[in-house]
């Protein structure tokens, strides 16, 4: 890799020189910061249809079945099983899709959603193949098909009205699979309901609660058909159940393993686990995915490395959040993107081969990306774009901002603006002198520079949000609204639902000359103080002549009367916006 990919700043302070770019430059300062998370997103994968939602609660899902308006209420996630949905709203649960074993919480069925009697705002929701759970404050709460022991009542057909499992009274996360249940106890241990939990004497007795043995550490729990994974404390993930396809992380078995052992290749830590049909991945603390199993569909992502990447998915290197579902798996980035790969429908164009494009860290200049001729079945084996959830608004927001900041280079206009020319792979405009701007459709977003400052190469400035930021920050100062801001700690958290919410930020924004702009949505809150910062997620939001609303989260540390700067993350329409302002941390007791 020349010196041009491999540091993206030192590209940038080249083009500075050459071409008078000193406006393009970042702040020393900006490299410390944590990276905007503005339309942060859940993503949830099934059997033949996916979801996400954003931190604005606008959602979206793509294959076999539509999503369902949910009016005014807020949408916190949205779960998929097999050809049924699950919203997690502000007030409840509502379900739509098929309900032929009551997986709608109910025996009545609206076409536009039920409502899921007897829950009203749970702390998760998950999905199995016809059954779903929420865990409701401790309690796991279930509903659907009970003809496995999946709801930990004597084996029955359908249970069509949510019921509390009974011997799994403590639950801090929950997963639903096809035929099993698992719930993770406040204390790190795992207890399973089921025919399908792969644990020893379940075939017997699946009403039983069993205990994952040798496993008190975990944090969160996958399952989907035949083996689950738990992610323990430390960023280890175990797993066991069917081992067919290598799916446990270890050498291939006929036989199932009734225990958990533990994936010792992970090339660095873990922070999530989600489990396929024969496939099992991990999201790494350093953003990216890492998946092992069977890949018949591609579903394990590795077009470009196979087993010299360490089976690392191709291009994907600040993922968020990840789903694994029948034939596919996918991953929500940093930006509120969310991309593919496998086997499905919403993403990829092409039945087998990635058809071009550039995927970060495969610097293969602007050429073609071709997998082998044979192979196999049908499906996309690197990320592909779920169509309208890529960073096409925020490449068209960046670029349109260098062409302010350096209309002697990138003057309006170019081909392409003030769209973009989109040819599937790249965002991209063209400008005189031969200069070009892009942004690579799949795979973790990348600025690029093609021109004659590059000599004839392609160079990475870097990822799309690095700039991003930079472009909101000057589409905040030219909006001229203004935010104020009220944080303060409050010391008795139980009030607000435990110790990690007890970070509050009340904030108002106005807009210039007394007139809000129509459209603005906040979507989080960032509070710095001495080179620290966190960032927390909207609680609620209302407008009564200002934006109003509250922040809510885990304070860095004792902040109370401490001064701290507090940074307001909008959108408006496809335009992502920040606005900053400096407050005294108050507190409560």
């Amino acid at each position: 890799m020349n010196d041009y990919t491999s540091n993206p700043f030192l590209a940038l302070r080249l083009l500075r020189k050459a071409t008078a770019m000193a406006a393009l430059a970042l702040p020393a300062a900006f490299l410390f910061l944590v990276p905007l998370a503005a339309k942060s997103t859940t993503v949830s994968m099934g059997y033949g249809h996916g979801c996400s939602v954003a931190d604005t609660s606008q959602t979206t899902c793509w294959g076999s079945l539509p999503v369902q308006d949910q009016g005014a209420y807020t949408v916190k996630d949205i779960r998929v099983g097999l050809d049924f949905s699950c919203a997690h709203l502000s007030s409840g649960v509502r379900c739509w899709g098929n309900n032929d074993v009551g997986q709608l919480g109910t025996t009545t069925v609206d076409p536009k959603g039920q409502w899921v009697e007897g829950v009203y705002n749970p702390n998760q929701i998950t999905l199995g193949a016809r059954h779903a759970c929420v865990v409701n404050w401790g309690n796991l709460v279930c509903w659907g098909e009970a003809s496995q022991g999946q709801l930990g009542e004597p084996v029955r057909s359908a249970v069509a009205r949510p019921m509390q499992i009974p011997g799994i009274p403590k639950a801090v996360h929950a997963a639903a699979g096809k035929s099993a249940t698992c719930a993770v106890q406040d204390d790190g241990r795992v207890l399973c309901v089921g025919t399908g939990s792969g644990l020893a004497g379940a075939a017997d007795a699946p009403a039983t609660p069993r205990g994952v043995p040798g496993i008190n550490n975990a944090v969160e729990v996958s399952l989907f058909d035949g083996h689950a994974c738990v992610l323990r404390k430390e960023g280890k993930v175990s797993c066991w159940g069917s081992n067919r396809f290598g799916e446990l992380g270890v050498p291939a078995t006929n036989s199932p393993l009734t225990a958990p052992v533990e994936v010792t290749h992970l090339a660095a830590a873990a922070k999530a686990v989600a489990v396929g049909a024969g496939y099992s991945c991990a999201l790494l603390v350093n953003g990216r995915i890492q998946c092992w199993g069977n890949n018949v569909n591609g579903q394990l992502g590795l077009a470009l490395g196979g087993v010299d990447n360490a089976g690392l998915v191709t291009g994907i290197t600040d993922a968020t959040a990840i789903s694994a579902g029948q034939t596919a798996a996918c991953a929500a980035l940093q930006g509120g993107y969310v991309q593919c790969w496998g086997e499905g429908t919403g993403w990829s164009s092409s039945l087998c081969h990635v058809a071009g494009g550039r995927y970060p860290q495969h610097p293969d200049s602007w050429g073609h990306i071709v997998e082998p001729p044979a192979c196999g079945q049908p499906g996309s084996s690197a990320p592909m774009a779920v169509k309208g959830l890529g960073p096409a608004n925020d490449a068209a927001q960046v670029l349109d901002w260098a062409e302010k900041t350096l209309p002697q280079t990138f003057p309006a206009g170019g081909a392409g603006a003030p769209g973009l020319g989109n040819n599937n792979w790249y965002y991209l405009r063209e400008y005189p002198g031969g200069h070009t701007l892009a942004v690579n459709a799949h795979g973790t977003p990348h600025l690029l520079y093609l021109g004659p400052q590059g000599d004839g190469k392609v160079l990475d400035l870097g990822p799309l949000s690095r700039w991003l930021d930079e472009a909101s920050r000057d589409e905040g100062t030219r909006s001229g609204m203004q935010v104020q801001a009220t944080p303060w700690v409050d010391f008795m958290p139980t009030i607000f639902g435990g110790p990690c919410q007890n970070f509050l930020v009340r904030y108002a924004i106005s807009g210039a000359g007394g007139a809000l702009p129509e459209g603005v949505v906040t979507t989080s809150v960032r509070v710095e103080v001495d080179g620290r910062a966190v960032e927390i997620p909207i609680r609620d939001r209302y407008v009564d002549g200002v934006l109003q609303g509250t922040a809510q989260g885990c304070p860095i540390a004792n902040l109370a009367g401490q001064m701290v700067d507090v940074t307001v993350f909008y959108t408006q329409g496809n335009r992502k916006g920040v606005l900053r302002t400096r407050a005294k941390v108050g507190a409560t007791a």
